[in-house]
């Protein structure tokens, strides 16, 4: 993911979420992001004085969903990303069932979704041709087996007992 500005927005809510989260894990993870962004508690109890309102809070979570879902928009898989899912991805898919497209679409990630759906579709259709190929070729070597056999001791053999 590519370094974007922080909006105010975002920060607002993960103070929010560290000030009133009552998962230990969340609230950790919000405190370790916004130290990354160069805030202090000290700043962080400030700020959240601002904010204290539910209305504030979920206006902050509204506007940085939004923003998030910008961004989300034009991402695209990396190369070793894109292999991974042409190589893997069908696999994944036939057996738990799971494209997940739902998922990219249902958080706007529209570039992704179109990647990983022509991924998923090419992916099939080549190890299809792949597994078709071998079993073609090895039909091809064993009947090539079969039709350059020497039998000639067979026949003069044949010929001889009748």
């Amino acid at each position: 993911m590519t370094k974007t500005k922080v909006h105010k927005d975002e920060i607002d809510w993960l103070i929010s979420v560290y000030k009133t989260s009552e998962d230990e894990g969340l609230m950790h993870e919000s405190l370790e992001k916004l130290m990354d962004f160069g805030w202090d508690k000290k700043q962080i109890n400030e700020r959240f004085e601002l904010i204290k309102s539910d209305k504030d809070s979920l206006n902050a979570f509204n506007k940085a969903w939004k923003k998030q879902e910008e961004r989300n928009e034009f991402e695209k898989y990396t190369t070793i990303e894109i292999i991974k899912i042409f190589l893997l991805g069908p696999y994944e898919l036939f057996k738990f069932f799971d494209s997940g497209l739902k998922e990219l679409w249902n958080f706007n990630y529209i570039t992704k979704f179109r990647q990983r759906l022509i991924l998923l579709i090419l992916g099939t259709i080549f190890w299809i041709l792949f597994f078709v190929g071998t079993y073609k070729y090895y039909e091809y070597k064993r009947i090539q087996e079969i039709e350059n056999v020497d039998i000639s001791d067979w026949e003069r053999n044949r010929m001889t007992n009748e």
